[in-house]
């Protein structure tokens, strides 16, 4: 173990992370669900993924995913540190005083994301010193997510104080975006079908069958894993379409879980074909509710993310390519093969995993445990407290993790 360099996605940062799991959306409203953060900021990427690919389709606009993704997370950096202010009252700062608050936002962060050189970028963007088609989409995506929830809200008590109100106006911030191709789709055609089942996964919750603080959802889950993968990637150097592939898998990876609901690894991996079984069925799902509903581009990517999702893969003349090698031989290979789109299945696999000890780990913290979500903590130690890759020590967010 000895001159390894400690990643610089650290326990300060991925508990601010975790924070969006405990932020009550929506909490002066009578809402028939609990609405939290980290779902929405979940939901809204994967609105502005798809909105994206149909300014592309439609639009003919070149997108540039790296800086799509980059934008996000300075939003969400944002979000997670000015958590307790209202919407409106936000809007109102923001208005008259959003140097005095995003230079607070960069403060707060600056421990924490100096090793990723994009901290200066992301003050500039806050500052709205940036355009760009990007932003927009984020924007739209922004408010569609929130529309989404307060249709909700509002078929469950359309007569509460305001509520017409806040409608209106929600619904008329996603009108300033019905130029985007994408935004006609989802509010008039099928394609809503799809953003309602991504939706859903907010109400599937992870390790179900034990209380848990905070009780994060599969499409909560699914965003820390994009967003660690996509950190880690810095330290790991590894190429910006990589890092693009990777959020995105990450983001996707748990898309067939809509049907089967998070079937707990004791039970996939002890009843003997069950997983295989259970994959067949998730595959069949996932051709007939979604791959059948979008354009042919966007089906083929949900298939590359969403099958062998931990396998190590590679595109070449648009043909997927199931890799045998592991780590750093992996790495070497997709190199030496000119690789379009590569995904290192086995490293997102590593994120899948530290995403669920930090959910046990943190509940632990709170107070809140169990001998599964001990158990379960103490296996992803075991099993990957010595690993390392590219002298970075991934085993140091097991092996020592620390409390808030």
């Amino acid at each position: 173990m000895e001159n390894l360099k400690k990643p610089h996605l650290g326990f300060e940062l991925l508990h601010k992370i975790f924070v969006a799991a405990n932020i009550r959306r929506w909490n002066d409203q009578a809402t028939p669900v609990e609405f939290l953060e980290i779902d929405k900021q979940a939901h809204k990427i994967v609105l502005a993924y798809l909105l994206a690919h149909f300014e592309i389709l439609e639009n003919k606009q070149t997108i540039n995913f790296e800086r799509l993704i980059l934008q996000f997370c300075y939003e969400f950096f944002e979000r997670i540190i000015l958590t307790d202010i209202k919407p409106p009252v936000f809007h109102k700062l923001v208005k008259h005083h959003n140097k005095a608050l995003v230079d607070f936002v960069c403060a707060q962060l600056e421990e924490d994301l100096k090793g990723f050189g994009f901290l200066e970028t992301m003050r500039e963007y806050l500052y709205g010193k940036v355009d760009n088609l990007e932003k927009e989409i984020l924007k739209a995506s922004h408010y569609y997510a929130s529309k989404w929830e307060f249709d909700i809200i509002y078929h469950f008590n359309p007569r509460m104080y305001d509520v017409q109100n806040i409608k209106n106006a929600i619904d008329k911030q996603v009108h300033e975006y019905y130029h985007l191709a994408g935004v006609q789709r989802i509010m008039y055609e099928e394609l809503c079908e799809i953003v309602d089942m991504f939706g859903q996964l907010r109400f599937q919750k992870r390790w179900s069958q034990t209380p848990r603080v905070p009780c994060t959802s599969v499409l909560g889950h699914t965003l820390i894993v994009a967003l660690c993968a996509y950190l880690l990637g810095y330290d790991l150097k590894f190429s910006p379409k990589m890092q693009v592939q990777h959020f995105f898998c990450g983001l996707f990876h748990d898309l067939p879980e809509i049907l089967t609901r998070d079937i707990i690894s004791p039970i996939k991996n002890n009843v003997e074909g069950l997983d295989k079984f259970i994959k067949q069925i998730e595959e069949e799902a996932v051709q007939e509710k979604i791959l059948k509903i979008v354009p042919n581009s966007i089906a083929k990517e949900i298939v590359y993310y969403t099958q062998n999702e931990f396998t190590n893969r590679y595109k070449k003349d648009d043909e997927i390519f199931l890799s045998s090698k592991k780590g750093e031989e992996f790495l070497q290979e997709i190199e030496l093969e000119s690789s379009d789109e590569p995904i290192f299945g086995e490293f997102l696999k590593y994120c899948d995993h530290l995403s669920a000890f930090l959910e046990a780990k943190i509940s632990i913290e709170h107070g809140i445990k169990s001998k599964e979500l001990i158990e379960g903590a103490r296996n992803l130690e075991d099993l990957y407290k010595n690993k390392f890759l590219r002298r970075i020590d991934l085993g140091y967010l097991f092996r020592e993790f620390k409390s808030s």
